[in-house]
């Protein structure tokens, strides 16, 4: 019996969740992708011009010279992935020094100005990873992921129309509203107790199963970023006000990303390509 769907919250699998009339938990990384391309929209030109650098220096020429100077090679961007844009700007930064010493590729390094504008870029694409690492994380909750996204919002209002708990996007606003609270321990709405009603058990079975978030004992920690620092504060926060209803242990491992299933068909996808 197929009690919800995890998964990316594209037309296509809201239909499917409709017409089995089960819930989509959107997956978390998908959305946050979502709003991450149109916040460097005002940095097109200069991410443009360090791409085209980049090309420049994979040529072999200058891709010889620049092995002389620096074992760091160049990083072209991925316009598919916004995590390509923050390795490519993250490396230009990195070897400016070297690149500016190649001088076929001389032509092609951005004015100071520009330099500045991709060193303040840089700095928050370093947030924005550490928030997409965090995403990723196998022990990270849907709890979790209300909470960063809540201080994303915070910090950059104009994420709000597709991270929000109420955005359009959401194909079951109330059936992940209830899940999150059930993970903080958060009395439910009578809607939200009727949405999550599969996951009742009686109060002498086993139920409210633990999960840590991320850095949670007996796994791999995260290193000490923006993202670990939400979280950590965040559960600070948390207040429990439980009450008599008790959920299954499930209700609370339900998985806010569908990372691991795609991992699993890009393994196999690698494994069966001649």
């Amino acid at each position: 019996m197929v009690t919800f769907i995890v998964g990316d919250n594209c037309n296509t699998n809201q239909k499917i969740a409709t017409l089995l009339g089960v819930p989509l938990v959107g997956c978390a990384s998908h959305r946050f992708n979502l709003v991450i391309n149109p916040f460097h929209a005002e940095y097109e030109a200069e991410l443009a011009t360090i791409n085209d650098l980049m090309i420049q220096l994979r040529h072999c020429n200058n891709a010889a010279r620049l092995g002389e100077l620096t074992d760091l090679q160049p990083v072209k961007r991925n316009a598919t992935r916004w995590s390509s844009t923050y390795a490519m700007v993250d490396r230009y930064v990195r070897i400016r020094d070297a690149i500016r010493q190649v001088e076929a590729a001389e032509d092609y390094v951005p004015s100071g100005v520009s330099h500045k504008k991709m060193v303040t870029l840089l700095a928050e694409l370093e947030k924005h990873d550490t928030v997409c690492t965090a995403l990723q994380h196998e022990r990270t909750t849907l709890a979790d992921v209300r909470l960063l996204f809540a201080k994303v919002i915070a910090y950059y209002p104009i994420m709000a129309d597709h991270l929000r708990a109420s955005a359009k996007i959401v194909h079951s606003p109330t059936f992940e509203s209830a899940l999150v609270k059930i993970g903080n321990g958060d009395t439910l709405a009578t809607t939200e107790a009727r949405a999550v009603k599969s996951f009742e058990v009686a109060n002498d079975a086993e139920g409210d199963g633990e999960r840590g978030g991320p850095g949670a004992k007996g796994k791999k920690k995260l290193r000490c970023d923006s993202a670990h620092a939400i979280l950590h504060d965040g559960k600070k926060r948390r207040v429990s006000t439980r009450t008599q209803t008790r959920y299954s242990a499930l209700a609370r491992l339900v998985p806010p990303t569908s990372n691991t299933v795609e991992q699993l068909f890009s393994t196999c996808k690698l494994s069966m390509t001649p």
